[in-house]
């Protein structure tokens, strides 16, 4: 599996840029049902309002890692012996110890229902540690991998099962697949390194001409279980997987002119699409942060304005079409809903914090 080495650094600095989850992203999009009531509760934000900034000292402050639950947040802080783990309440203001780790800690995320949790740890400059937490930090599965650059998607539909792109220096790969409840961890055959998950049989994919690199190329459905592959749309630059649909954002011209459309997830009939536009940057596309409110069926982006300059927070709601600004100016950086989309986590290291139901920005960690 050896690519060239230019066409999957561009790709990982797009993939990762964006959040891919894109990848990441746009992992990280959640099912309601199977969260406490609890989590899902609309709270009432005049009457308890959230305690911020967290004061935390620069020296030893990572990131903002993820969601625990609707209240509460993890942030990771680098010690002289490894990485620490915190919770932090935004209501009640607690903080306290989730996990340890003796090498740092690269990154932190939750599965669909924030139930389990990944902690990829560097151990050395080749191998990496993923261990998989409950919710009360139990490790429930551990393995050791030899690896460059790490790339790896929840699977939305089945919260224990994990896709892993394992990147060496020349960039050749590996891809696995870690089945927590099994605590396996297998080999897999497909030789595409980002993937989106749509059900447990089939997977989409962006097929990128690796002789020719490209601005957008075709998505495609693949079916492990009869080997099949199925052409879903063409001119794709970005591809997330949510619960129920699956989205791309599709170059309609040259000028940036662009369609984010969403298919149904089971049957891969379009739903519905919004019209937008994309912002150049230098020999691509700078691809928008995006996440979907799985529970109202409402899709946020970062959207070039006029000026094609800046970005505006826009949101699109599914079922009505209808389209509004949330934030008339803001960066296009990392963004991820909390379980009942109340707020989003959002800057470099998710260092702020959106209140959706008013649009305003909060300092969530503040440098001491």
């Amino acid at each position: 599996m050896r690519l060239t080495k230019f066409f999957y650094f561009l790709m990982l600095i797009v993939l990762f840029g964006a959040g891919c989850n894109p990848s990441h992203q746009p992992e990280q999009n959640r099912e309601s049902s199977s969260m406490s009531d609890h989590q899902l509760t609309e709270r009432n934000f005049v009457e308890e309002e959230v305690k911020l900034p967290l004061e935390l000292n620069e020296g030893v402050f990572h990131s903002v890692a993820d969601w625990k639950d609707a209240d509460t947040i993890f942030y990771i802080t680098n010690e002289a012996e490894g990485s620490v783990v915190h919770t932090y309440n935004l209501f009640t203001g607690e903080s306290s110890l989730f996990f340890e780790a003796e090498a740092p800690i690269v990154q932190f995320e939750a599965n669909a229902e924030q139930n389990l949790f990944l902690v990829h740890t560097s151990p050395s400059s080749y191998e990496a540690e993923l261990i998989i937490l409950d919710s009360k930090a139990n490790r429930t599965f551990s393995t050791k991998i030899e690896s460059n650059e790490l790339e790896y998607t929840w699977d939305q539909n089945n919260p224990t099962q994990l896709f892993i792109s394992s990147f060496n220096e020349d960039w050749s790969f590996q891809t696995y697949i870690i089945n927590v409840a099994e605590k396996t961890i297998a080999n897999n055959q497909i030789e595409m390194p980002f993937i989106q998950w749509l059900n447990d049989d089939e997977l989409s994919y962006l097929k990128w001409d690796q002789d020719a690199p490209s601005l957008t190329a075709p998505l495609y459905i693949y079916n492990h279980e009869n080997d099949q592959e199925t052409l879903l749309a063409n001119n794709v630059v970005s591809n997330t997987n949510f619960m129920n649909e699956i989205s791309t954002i599709e170059l309609v011209d040259e000028d940036g002119a662009a369609s984010v459309k969403f298919y149904d997830l089971i049957d891969k009939k379009l739903l519905t699409e919004m019209p937008t536009h994309l912002v150049a940057q230098y020999s691509d596309w700078a691809i928008p942060y995006h996440d979907m409110n799985d529970r109202k069926s409402i899709y946020y982006m970062f959207e070039g304005n006029q000026a094609q300059k800046a970005f505006s927070l826009i949101s699109f709601d599914l079922e009505t079409k209808e389209k509004k600004t949330i934030i008339e100016t803001i960066e296009n950086l990392p963004f991820k809903l909390s379980p009942n989309g109340a707020f989003a986590l959002y800057g470099a290291r998710f260092e702020n914090l959106i209140q959706l139901e008013d649009n305003t920005i909060m300092q969530l960690i503040k440098m001491k």
